[in-house]
């Protein structure tokens, strides 16, 4: 089995946690969505830090980050790592990060392991301590592996001649899963046991000792039927613990979930299993339940970690879609950023060249989020960028595309939009579908807003669209955005806004246009405050400035 990389346990500040491998390095972390671990906090820097790999193990670096990197409590510009650091970044009452690794735990246990004859209950140490061992394998392994590890360990301690495992399903149903004698396998279809003392052990959710009588050849429980050659039975539940609630004078528990039954049997040494008491056998209960509950956390992290993976992949993908570089001309300037919500999003930006020396611009946000809204934003911009590269008029443009989206999309997904035809002279026509009104800023730090009536795009195939002109004079300037903006809450639900909008603009008015972008998402940033980020953020401004 090859040695498991080094992993993160990653706590949210709501207690939920996944586990991350170290797949590689340098291993950014921050808030920024193309970094290896995404984590969403405003107070996190966009690349806070990094694990890098050294000659002698890991490290952490600071990525010069805003509020700092810690470990253990200790803020550090660089730091080697240790398994069971703690890290956190910026702040203590965010996401909460464990450093682990294998080879520091491995060892140690398994020293243990030897050591445990001294114990005065040395089986019982050796079945802690195994089943300890296997939790830690398998983080890096099979949940198959995880139960015949478990299976073998309750035979080794038992000293029985052969085990069988039943698990319980999603629906829980309990069903034959591992059956195991001297280290091999044993076909389940050819498998008997009795049927009896596993029933009653699920009923009565208490351990079944049955073992036979050497006199009289009868079971000490009369309804408890050994199946043949079987000289002696012990099945144990296994179970999460029972959850007590206090909440004022009420006390409330909740059942105990069954996760499987653990079956061993004798059939050459009677002695195996009579000489097991009642806390070996507990302990048996709670350590294996343990193991297979962990396990199955670990699989659905892994699963989640794996659809993270995708989206971040799909990520890429989406921004590799947009602009590499943005025009540069002799009569405007330009700037634009996106910033989704979650690893994917459904806003876009682009840009288009026309002839004349004109250039159409777009911004949209398709409705929903993740990987549905980006896959339709990825469809409404390869089809709108292809039609419009033929420059027909605005109407036809967006009559066209209009058709193509409530042909090929569902009902519920739609998309507004904002596109922009920009010439030499400042003549600016323009067709809105439903999306916020951008505003044309003038250098006096009055704005007009360039609103209108039409419908989303995708919503009716019948559906006509307005087109609008405006003419800029030198020093204007067009600032499209998307309602992740203005509609970005703080802790008391209370959005950001127009007229907060049209302070951030004025009060950055004369800056360049990336400045002003940068500077405008900050301000909604710190507005926002803890609250998370409910949308994605797009902001694109043009300066109307021709060259004489």
């Amino acid at each position: 089995m090859t040695e498991a990389p080094a992993r993160l346990i990653v706590r949210d500040a709501r207690g939920s946690e996944r586990e991350v491998e170290i797949s590689r390095t340098p291993f950014n972390l921050g808030r920024q969505s193309d970094n290896d671990l995404v984590l969403l906090d405003n107070r996190i820097s966009r690349r806070h830090a990094r694990i890098v790999q050294e000659a002698d193990g890991y490290a952490i670096e600071d990525a010069e980050s805003r509020h700092g990197t810690f470990v253990n409590g200790e803020r550090v510009t660089q730091q080697p790592l240790k398994n069971g650091d703690q890290i956190n970044l910026g702040v203590s009452d965010a996401y909460r990060l464990t450093f682990l690794m294998e080879g520091a735990v491995l060892p140690e246990l398994l020293e243990q392991i030897g050591k445990a004859t001294d114990s005065r209950a040395p089986q019982l140490q050796h079945l802690g301590l195994l089943l300890q061992v296997a939790q830690v394998l398998h983080r890096a392994s099979a949940l198959e592996e995880v139960l015949t590890k478990l299976l073998d360990s309750a035979i080794q301690l038992t000293e029985a001649d052969r085990g069988l495992l039943f698990l319980a399903n999603e629906d829980g149903e309990l069903r034959l899963r591992l059956a195991r004698s001297g280290g091999s396998f044993l076909p389940l279809d050819q498998v008997t046991y009795s049927n009896a003392i596993v029933e009653r052990v699920v009923r009565d959710r208490r351990e079944e000792l049955v073992v036979e009588d050497e006199l009289t050849g009868r079971t000490a429980q009369e309804t408890g039927v050994l199946p043949a050659k079987a000289h002696g039975v012990v099945a144990v539940p296994l179970q999460k613990l029972q959850v007590t609630d206090s909440s004022g004078e009420t006390i409330r528990q909740t059942l105990p979930q069954l996760l499987g039954v653990l079956y061993l049997e004798a059939r050459l040494q009677l002695a195996s299993v009579t000489g097991l008491d009642r806390e070996v056998l507990q302990t048996l209960a709670v350590e294996g339940a343990t193991v297979i509950e962990n396990a199955r956390l670990l699989r659905r992290a892994r699963e989640q970690e794996r659809t993270q993976h995708e989206l971040t992949l799909a990520s890429s993908i989406q921004q590799s879609l947009l602009p590499q570089s943005l025009p540069e001309t002799n009569y405007f300037e330009l700037y634009a950023l996106t910033r989704p919500c979650r690893t994917v999003g459904g806003d876009y930006y682009d840009v288009v060249a026309l002839p004349g020396g004109r250039y159409g611009l777009t911004v949209a946000d398709v409705s929903g989020k993740g990987w549905p809204a980006a896959m339709m934003a990825v469809m409404l911009q390869g089809s709108f960028d292809a039609v419009a590269a033929g420059d027909p008029s605005l109407d036809t443009l967006f009559r066209r595309v209009n058709g193509l989206l409530c042909e090929r999309t569902p009902p519920q997904m739609y998309a507004t939009l904002f596109y922009g035809v920009i010439d030499p002279s400042g003549r600016f026509d323009f067709v809105n579908a439903a999306h916020p009104a951008p505003l044309v800023m003038h250098p006096n730090g009055e704005s007009t807003p360039l609103g209108s009536s039409n419908f989303p795009i995708g919503m009716f195939p019948q559906a006509t669209f307005e087109r609008q002109s405006t003419q800029l004079q030198p020093g204007d300037e067009i600032v499209i955005f998307s309602d992740g903006v203005t509609e970005a809450q703080n802790t008391s639900r209370d959005f950001f806004g127009d007229g907060r909008l049209a302070e951030a603009l004025k009060a950055t008015m004369g800056l360049p246009p990336q400045e002003r972008c940068t500077r405008l998402v900050e301000t909604v940033e710190n507005f926002a405050g803890l609250a998370p980020q409910a949308d994605d953020i797009t902001v694109v401004l043009v300066r109307f400035a021709p060259k004489r």
